[in-house]
């Protein structure tokens, strides 16, 4: 899991620049050409949004999660490893109940169907009516999965030290 976090980390962190590139684009097509896109702030936001959500779980793959460390550098390394273990529980409960409240999100805005069976998800409402509302419940899900199994396999790591 946190190969497969670390990979997605980086893959997404090009996101960044593409992203840049795109509101670049939008910039000049708006005000040199008087032509704006109606797709580069949409696409921008969910590609950002992607990108920050599979953060969290790469940053705790790569161990560079923000960490408090004032308490934990003046007492011993027993005292280190229980807020280690606190810190995880907490990570693992937050995680949970993200994870579980997001399946009902998702089901309501991903998997709707009309009663023909057609596939009906929640769209943007702007002119070019994207799916990007529910692809990003979806990816939130995802995410905070991914996420979980990192603090997960984290935490069987301290409990086998």
């Amino acid at each position: 899991m946190e190969r497969l976090a670390l990979w997605a980390g980086r893959v997404l962190a090009w996101a960044f620049p593409v992203i840049a590139l795109m509101m670049g684009y939008e910039v000049i097509a708006r005000y040199a050409f008087g032509a704006p896109t109606f797709w580069a702030h949409e696409i921008a936001g969910l590609i950002a949004a992607t990108a920050f959500i599979f953060g969290g779980a790469y940053c705790m793959a790569e161990k560079s999660h923000m960490r408090v460390t004032l308490l934990t550098e003046r007492l011993g390394p027993r005292a280190a490893r229980a807020f280690e273990a606190l810190a995880l529980s907490c990570g693992i409960i937050f995680l949970t109940g993200l994870a579980v409240a997001m399946w009902g999100i998702v089901e309501r805005s991903a998997l709707k169907f009309a009663a023909d069976g057609t596939w009906t998800p929640e769209r943007s409402g702007t002119s070019w009516n994207t799916i990007s509302p529910a692809l990003l419940k979806v990816a939130l899900l995802v995410g905070a999965l991914l996420f979980l199994a990192v603090v997960i396999r984290q935490a069987i790591a301290l409990l086998r030290r």
